[in-house]
């Protein structure tokens, strides 16, 4: 038990220290979960990204919103 004490002791200075250091991490949490949110949509859209367009038979359609799949007939031709 005596052992226990005094190797706790030794380490308590340690915890303290790593207490602190994540004190004014706590500060920048909220800051960083903003950006790691802004990051991720940014990455779905990229990743989620889809032309507006479709030619079908040589017509042309265009997508009627962004995360759709559902595409109106728009006029012209292409190739």
């Amino acid at each position: 038990m005596k052992n226990l004490l005094e190797n706790l002791q030794k380490i308590l200075p340690l915890v303290l220290q790593v207490f602190q250091a994540l004190g004014v991490f706590g500060k920048m949490l909220p800051w960083l979960i903003l950006i790691a949110a802004i990051g991720g949509a940014g990455y779905y859209v990229v990743l989620n990204y889809k032309d507006p367009y479709k030619c079908v038979d040589n017509e042309i359609y265009e997508q009627l919103r962004w995360d759709s799949n559902v595409y109106k007939f728009k006029g012209g031709y292409c190739v």
